[in-house]
């Protein structure tokens, strides 16, 4: 070897640091000369997608399941009704009431319009097989809801619908091979300021993070967003909203902006 090559051999051992623990994930500390420069750069562990759920039961559904108080599936797989197609007139699968909460299902496909949530709710550890038209639509006006855990596969448009004002909570929940995450509505009859969280999720194959109205004053807060196949995800668009009947016009993508608060740190593609 020559001379010079195997001083920089030697350089490149010494500056092999360690590996250590941060926030469950090995991360791999290590500097290369290069150019005269030293460069040090850290590559983490991927991200864990979680697996699917097995279903302890199956429940047959051919209306609208009300939900008011508590519906534990304790992992029931429930199914179906609609055609699992794109049309908006079809009737949701549950429909929650002000305060309701959903939690331990799997949703079969065909979903109709998935679920809707006429006020505050809560939707936690709600699987979605195959996403019809949206995986849940938020229409309340009366304070806030959250999505905690879950998943949901195949979603040609979007997983989650707000329609209605306040803020949606969203985390630790995966998906794959979707439109987009989140919609704040932008051509409702109804025009309001919408907010939503985005935190700790993992998106394989989506074209779209979240998307919202800068017209309207709405808000998106992002943080530890994992994307896998996302080299082109749209991470926050900014659309013009729009009145009912006509389409919003997208604008660009927003970082770090007073609309979309997210930088590219919060983001782990892999």
């Amino acid at each position: 070897m020559h001379p010079r090559l195997r001083r920089q051999a030697s350089q490149f051992t010494a500056i092999w640091t360690a590996v250590v623990t941060l926030t469950g994930a090995f991360v791999v500390t290590f500097g290369v000369t290069f150019g005269g420069a030293f460069v040090v750069a850290q590559t983490a562990s991927a991200a864990t997608v979680p697996a699917w759920p097995t279903k302890t039961g199956d429940v047959t559904v051919s209306a609208t399941v009300k939900v008011s108080g508590t519906l534990d599936g304790a992992m029931k797989r429930y199914c179906c009704i609609g055609t699992g197609g794109q049309s908006e007139s079809q009737d949701p699968m549950f429909d929650l009431a002000d305060g309701a909460t959903l939690k331990n299902v799997i949703i079969g496909s065909p979903a109709g319009d998935g679920v809707h949530c006429a006020g505050r709710c809560t939707i936690q550890n709600v699987w979605w097989e195959d996403v019809g038209e949206d995986a849940a639509t938020f229409r309340g006006t009366t304070g806030d809801s959250f999505v905690i855990g879950g998943g949901a596969r195949s979603a040609s448009d979007k997983v989650f619908q707000h329609n209605g004002s306040g803020t949606v909570h969203i985390s630790n929940f995966y998906a794959k091979t979707i439109g987009k995450l989140y919609r704040a509505c932008g051509n409702c009859s109804t025009s309001f300021k919408r907010q939503v969280t985005v935190d700790n999720v993992i998106l394989d194959s989506a074209k779209y993070v979240v998307g919202i109205n800068t017209n309207w004053g709405d808000q998106a807060t992002l943080t530890r967003i994992t994307l896998i196949n996302g080299k082109s995800t749209h991470v926050c668009a900014e659309y013009q909203g729009a009145p009912k009947g006509s389409e919003p016009t997208y604008l660009k993508d927003g970082w770090g902006d007073s609309n979309c608060h997210v930088t590219k740190s919060d983001i782990t593609n892999q």
